[in-house]
């Protein structure tokens, strides 16, 4: 895969910024409070990079359709090179102002909402059409990996120099993906003065996700599942914290689900179902097991297995839809499809959180953990009724609305 030129500078450009971005969250959290002391703060740089992600996602997948992705991908990269090297420099100078810190997310998270939609539509311009979900598992499996071993790292970053050394490393970071992407040769895609204007474009990609069943309910299940899951991330540590050694289980336990992760990226790397949202589906029933055991019990290497397979059942799948969507959409679509997809993964996050704190203060967090398990399960029940996405193969076909989708 990786001799392919084209996406193995995508792969290359892509490896880079996800190895400084997993340095992000443990050396910004920590600088931010050696500044500040105010976890409050924290809350509101957090915040002011997630909202502009959320509102510009649609905004970023139409622009990623209109001009070329290379050249949308390599702006945001830049913007996130000076802006994360920015902050970097606020928090070791020491001047860091919290409007500064809260503009320089904001324009990060901008940045983001346009490079993520983009860098989906590129996959299919730069892998062999027969080898797309192989592509798909390569970046995913370096995500996953560089999001396990990239806070351990950033960790020892932040003892030895401090937060704002680490943030300059990911604005490097993010300057190398710039540099691979501009070696990228593709061909020169329609102009966007060719084009109809924005609103029209908007619709455009609305009708390409309304109009096929698979898709948007695909989106929905998504959000839901991405609902339930917030409690993993909310109630799975309260359910350690009483023990002895409960944050060093819980490190391990958040280790099970990355690796996991991992290996259900290798299986895609491996095996290519002819049914693959169908068989997604029915593997990601195997994400309910470890809400069960938590609020349960369980033996904790019960609970560890099932963190296990609940990596798996969220990685593989999520392979194989990237690969269904640039083999079944039209590329000139794919962006503000994607961007539609980005938007309901991202939009319940942070309702889940507050939802699953706030049920665990009135019915207890064993309960709403089981809740979360039974959300999963019927869920993905009600999802497997929509007869498009069972039906659908790995090859371009008549889609659901009726209408030949290219492969690009």
């Amino acid at each position: 895969m990786l001799r392919h030129r084209p996406f193995r500078n995508q792969f290359l450009a892509n490896a880079l910024s996800m190895v400084g971005s997993a340095l992000t969250p443990v050396a910004l959290a920590f600088g931010v409070l050696h500044v500040t002391g105010s976890a409050g703060q924290l809350g509101l740089v957090l915040a002011a990079y997630s909202v502009p992600q959320v509102v510009l996602m649609i905004v970023g997948g139409v622009w990623a359709d209109r001009l070329p992705r290379q050249r949308v991908m390599i702006t945001a990269d830049a913007v996130r090179m000076l802006t994360q090297a920015g902050f970097g420099v606020l928090l070791v100078t020491g001047w860091s102002p919290l409007w500064a810190m809260m503009a320089l997310q904001a324009l990060c998270g901008s940045a983001t909402a346009f490079f993520l939609p983009a860098s989906v539509g590129l996959v299919a311009d730069t892998a062999p059409p027969d080898r797309i979900q192989e592509a798909n598992a390569l970046l995913s499996l370096t995500r996953n990996l560089t999001g396990t071993v990239g806070p351990i790292v950033a960790g020892g970053l932040v003892a030895v120099t401090g937060g704002g050394w680490a943030l300059i490393i990911d604005g490097i970071t993010f300057g190398g993906s710039l540099l691979f992407l501009a070696m990228l040769r593709l061909p020169t895609r329609e102009a966007a003065s060719h084009r109809s204007d924005f609103r029209a474009e908007f619709i455009s990609g609305w009708r390409e996700v309304s109009q096929r069943s698979w898709v948007w309910s695909t989106i929905l299940y998504c959000m839901v599942f991405n609902l339930a899951f917030s409690s993993y991330q909310v109630l799975g540590p309260a359910a350690f914290a009483g023990q002895s050694g409960g944050s060093m289980a819980w490190g391990v336990m958040v280790a099970g689900l990355g690796i996991g992760q991992l290996a259900g990226n290798s299986i895609a790397l491996l095996w290519k179902p002819s049914q693959p949202l169908l068989v997604g589906r029915l593997i990601m029933l195997g994400g309910a097991p470890v809400f069960f055991f938590m609020g349960s019990d369980a033996p904790f290497w019960l609970t560890l297995a099932a963190s296990f397979v609940c990596g798996i059942s969220i990685s593989f799948p999520d392979t194989l839809w990237d690969a269904v969507l640039q083999q079944h959409i039209d590329g000139s679509a794919l962006s503000r499809v994607s961007s539609f997809d980005f938007l309901g993964s991202f939009l319940l996050r942070p309702v889940g959180f507050g939802l699953s704190a706030g049920a665990a203060s009135w019915f207890g967090a064993d309960n709403t953990l089981t809740v979360s398990a039974v959300v999963v399960i019927v869920a993905t029940l009600v999802s497997l009724t929509d007869s498009s996405m069972r039906r659908l193969g790995r090859e371009p076909a008549e889609d659901s609305a009726g209408h030949l989708v290219q492969k690009h």
